[in-house]
């Protein structure tokens, strides 16, 4: 997984570039230094070069392949794939450095370095690849000019990880103060909402709302600071919060459709304050920004502990007719990315999709 360029070590795409060719120029040297010894010549003759290169071209191979498919298919925990990977690598070693090998036997025909080398390692019998000595000697080729490549490539990843969650760590902090700080004594509310509650007792819609507002603001202050919460409490909040939606907008203004019915086990647990998210922004950015006629669908499933999200809503356009740029969610949906990343990791799904007419959420979460 790429980092954002907010976290990258690298302060642009061109000192990237540069320094990557930077590193592979010093590595041709340091295998021509150590490539000079077998031919026992100087390092800067014709043969010793070529094969150089021909190492070098095989590392460089190696370790893009390895940053980009083998270090994924370990963070995915697609073991199954680490073997076939591990094979490639060989394989594809093997080819080069033979192919390099022919080639200089053709050029230098009368270099016995180059002739020995042919003859212990050309490959000429279906079993030839799979022979020890063989096997051994491109294997040796492989860990000895990548090994500090993938090395360097390991702390790089590693301290941009670190960086991005001790930003997010600062960030939750500074919204934890914020939050303190507007409080204004939580307990306070609640006993001001029961308050207004024996008011309005006989007034049945008004005392409902009462309670269901005390409900969303018990669990804002209280179960959002859990770890985890329950899919049964998780589905309680947000029927909460769309009941007061519907109290808020009249039918004639927004259709919502919800169904969280479909779930196996109420029981699974669940990361608070992910999904509510989603749903604020379609009201935020479909409902409020549309003068009527807006709707919105949303949907939950769970089954064998995969939970399926999906949401739905109207994409409003302006009064000239042009399409609501700020659809999209800007910094929220931002945020909820980022909080994914960090907390299911490889674990999730996301995927937003967006026409004229329609703004689709669909969210997979392995429990």
């Amino acid at each position: 997984m790429e980092r954002s360029n907010e976290f990258s070590v690298y302060p642009n795409q061109s000192t990237k570039h540069l320094l990557h060719i930077l590193y592979w120029v010093i590595m041709l040297f340091f295998i021509m230094a150590i490539t000079s010894y077998s031919f026992k010549a100087s390092v800067f003759i014709a043969e010793n070069v070529l094969f150089s290169s021909s190492v070098l071209f095989n590392a460089i191979l190696i370790h893009y392949f390895v940053c980009h498919f083998v270090f994924q298919h370990i963070r995915k925990k697609r073991w199954a794939l680490i073997i076939p990977d591990i094979l490639a690598i060989y394989l594809l070693s093997l080819l080069i450095t033979t192919s390099s090998l022919n080639l200089l036997r053709n050029l230098y025909p009368e270099n016995e370095v180059i002739t020995r080398l042919y003859q212990k390692y050309t490959v000429n019998s279906f079993g030839k690849p799979f022979d020890g000595e063989l096997l051994l000697w491109v294997l040796s080729l492989i860990i000895w000019f990548n090994t500090f490549g993938i090395i360097i490539k390991i702390v790089k990843d590693f301290h941009e990880s670190s960086l991005e969650k001790l930003a997010i760590a600062q960030e939750k902090n500074s919204m934890e103060i914020s939050f303190l700080r507007a409080q204004i004594q939580p307990h306070f509310l609640f006993n001001t909402l029961n308050s207004i509650y024996g008011l309005i007792i006989h007034n049945e819609e008004a005392s409902k709302v009462v309670i269901q507002l005390s409900n969303l603001l018990r669990f804002s202050l209280y179960d959002s600071e859990k770890e985890h919460i329950t899919l049964k409490e998780e589905i309680e909040f947000l029927s909460n919060y769309l009941l007061l939606e519907k109290m808020r907008y009249k039918e004639s203004r927004v259709q919502i459709e919800y169904d969280f019915g479909q779930i196996e086990n109420k029981e699974k647990i669940i990361k608070p304050l992910i999904l509510i998210n989603f749903i604020e922004n379609a009201f935020k950015h479909g409902v409020n920004a549309t003068i009527k006629n807006a709707w919105i669908k949303l949907s939950m499933t769970e089954k064998e502990g995969l939970l399926t999200f999906h949401c739905a809503n109207n994409n409003p356009v302006t009064a000239t007719g042009k399409k609501n740029n700020e659809s999209t969610g800007g910094l929220g949906l931002k945020n909820v990315r980022r909080r994914l990343e960090l907390e299911y990791q490889t674990r999730y799904s996301l995927d937003i999709k967006e026409t004229d007419d329609v703004y689709e959420v669909s969210l997979i979460l392995k429990l």
